[in-house]
């Protein structure tokens, strides 16, 4: 321990410093690989909006399969590594998760079925059959959850009165979405369709607001007289707009369109009878001929007995007579005759406004620069007479369309745009190579300030280590040249004040070559007074030094002495 302070110590303040930095480096460039480990970015959405049990045995089953997870959202989302996103997946289809808080039919594939009553059977039945139905739904568009309930009769044998089946449907839908009447008349037909013995009719619908979106023994034709005025004209409007985005953007491109509508409609209910006549249409309905013909004469008679007389001969009796002939024909004549009665509910389009904003085009100047401009009128017109004939334009009714082009906020990125340094790098790249290139600045920096000076301080301190070692390979503890002029040497010569010579040559104490003048770093003489002369005080610091490091041939030393001196 003392050798590696003394060894920072040497290093010096410069050094140290720039030891300091590469270690305060290295503490960085761990901590960001935790805190990315940790992060995220690496991590990819396997599902989302669970139910807290479908969660609970998703995260059940990845633990079985040792598959890294995360859980986000409190609990609802659940997160695994990118590259096993599809491995995980299908391994979750295969055991039919997730399941959606509810089971299916999967709920008979127990073999342990035998062992279940007659009860348990029936409550199974109605349990998988709510499932089945509640994925079924949630298959729809805007739909996050659902729940089912039935109510299925029990068949008595001789019950004289037969229930009917009965359904209840609790729908939470995606963030503000809302269910509209074709979706509620859909999911109405669905269930009953399902369910042996259900009308639509017996099918209630509620949402998680609370809305009442159908009523159970309201007839099904009724929910569509319950749209108001205001939905059926938003939903006009909506669909409008859709159907001239979805038909631009196929030449426009995702994203470079928008339409908005406005319509003005007439809800009036309207009764009107017209009776029409045709006098060209007539048709003989019945025909009356009358013909009458009469006759008087009145007679010359004069007043006598014989005239006066029953049975008188009036034969030769002439006098004055008149004739009538009548003749009288009736014709009745049919008129044709139109009675029509008109009852009009569905409202009607009094007017259309529909305005189209268009984004305009960019071109690539001979520098390269991308620049936008606005679409030339052509276009426009174009485009206009396409949305007229889409919309069923009347001029009459007086409807109205403007087609603008004007720059869009936000603009998509150019496909020809350069990352860094003119690469098309994305975040995942730049991050792995400023991972790389902190790496190896960190080891250059080590090699440079750390590595490099502590190399060439052990080859430095190599000539010094040969200087225990004598010519026949006894230790020796100075040489010729660490002693002064006149100090009889410790080895061979004249022993100082009783101790004995070192073992090895008589007369040299063998350091080949002497001690480096680098090791001689203070060239004082120490008075010692146990020897006789002087020494320089670096030998004994380094005398010092080589006991410190080298304690066992050291003693191996000090017992030879004492072994020469008894001997």
């Amino acid at each position: 321990m003392k050798s590696l302070l003394d060894g920072f110590k040497a290093l010096g303040p410069a050094r140290l410093a720039a030891l300091g930095a590469v270690a305060l480096g290295m503490l960085t460039l761990l901590a960001l690989l935790a805190l990315r480990s940790g992060s995220t970015d690496q991590m990819a959405l396997l599902y989302g909006d669970l139910d807290l049990r479908d969660s609970a045995q998703v995260v059940e089953h990845l633990a079985r399969r040792h598959i890294p997870y995360r859980l986000a959202g409190q609990g609802s989302q659940v997160l695994v590594p990118t590259d096993q996103v599809a491995e995980a997946r299908l391994s979750l289809a295969r055991d039919g998760l997730p399941s959606g808080g509810s089971v299916g039919y999967e709920l008979f594939d127990r073999g342990d079925s035998l062992a279940f009553t007659d009860f348990q059977q029936k409550i199974n039945e109605t349990r998988a059959l709510e499932g089945e139905l509640a994925r079924t739904i949630r298959a729809m568009r805007g739909v996050r959850a659902v729940r089912v309930h039935l109510v299925l009769p029990r068949r008595e044998p001789f019950a004289r009165d037969r229930q009917d089946a009965q359904a209840s449907v609790l729908l939470t839908m995606s963030g503000a979405q809302r269910l509209d009447k074709e979706g509620v008349q859909a999911i109405l037909n669905l269930v009953a369709a399902a369910v042996p013995g259900l009308r639509p009719q017996n099918v209630a619908i509620v949402d998680s607001r609370g809305d009442l979106l159908a009523r159970a023994g309201e007839p099904v034709s009724q929910l569509s007289a319950a749209l108001t005025g205001e939905e059926i004209r938003r939903g006009t409007e909506l669909r409008l707009a859709r159907a001239v985005e979805e038909m631009l953007e196929r030449s426009l491109g995702p994203g470079h369109v928008r339409a908005e509508a406005a319509v003005r409609m007439n809800f009036d209910k309207v009764s009107e009878t017209q009776e029409r006549y045709d006098p060209d249409g007539q048709v003989t309905r019945s025909s009356q001929t009358v013909t009458a013909n009469s006759k008087n004469t009145e007679a010359a008679q004069a007043v006598t007995v014989q005239n006066n007389l029953p049975n008188a001969d009036a034969g030769n009796q002439n006098g004055a007579g008149s004739q009538e002939n009548r003749q009288e024909e009736t014709t009745n004549y049919e008129i044709s005759r139109t009675v029509r009665t008109l009852l009009r509910e569905q409202p009607q389009l009094d007017r259309i406004s529909l305005a189209v904003m268009v984004d305009g085009v960019e071109t690539t100047g001979p520098d390269g620069k991308r620049t936008w401009q606005p679409r030339p009128a052509e276009d426009l017109d174009r485009i206009a007479n396409l949305v007229r004939s889409a919309i069923g334009y009347d001029e009459k009714r007086g409807d109205h369309v403007e087609v603008v082009s004007m720059r869009f906020a936000a603009d998509e990125p150019s496909p020809d745009s350069a990352g860094l340094f003119g690469l098309k790098l994305e975040k995942p790249d730049v991050l792995h190579l400023a991972q790389t290139a902190l790496f190896g600045v960190i080891a250059l920096l080590a090699l440079l300030l750390v590595l490099r000076p502590m190399v060439a301080r052990l080859t430095t301190l190599s000539p010094a280590h040969a200087a225990l070692a004598g010519p026949n390979g006894t230790l020796a503890l100075a040489g010729p040249n660490d002693l002064a002029a006149g100090a009889p040497a410790l080895g061979g010569g004249s022993a100082a004040a009783g101790l004995p010579a070192l073992p090895g040559a008589a007369g040299q104490a063998g350091m080949p070559g002497g001690v480096p003048n680098a090791l001689l770093e203070d060239e004082s003489m120490v008075n010692i007074s146990q020897i006789e002369g002087q020494m320089r005080a670096s030998s004994l610091r380094k005398l010092a030094e080589l006991v410190d490091k080298h304690p066992q041939e050291t003693l191996t030393i000090m017992r030879g002495w004492m072994a020469q001196e008894h001997g």
